[in-house]
């Protein structure tokens, strides 16, 4: 079974949270809503796609 890289989704360096839903419409996953709490990178625990502030 071959494994896909997942998903990097660049935001702007003032974001306090992101939702994520898979982006597949009706093959996603259910909407979660994540907190940087500090944190740079965020990881959705259903489809592994990472959320990073950008540093510019």
């Amino acid at each position: 079974m071959k494994m896909s890289t997942p998903e990097i989704i660049t935001l702007d360096e003032s974001a306090d949270g992101v939702s994520c839903d898979g982006g597949m419409g009706a093959l996603g996953h259910p909407t979660v809503y994540y907190s940087f709490d500090g944190k740079e990178k965020l990881i959705c625990g259903y489809c592994d796609r990472e959320f990073v502030k950008s540093s510019t």
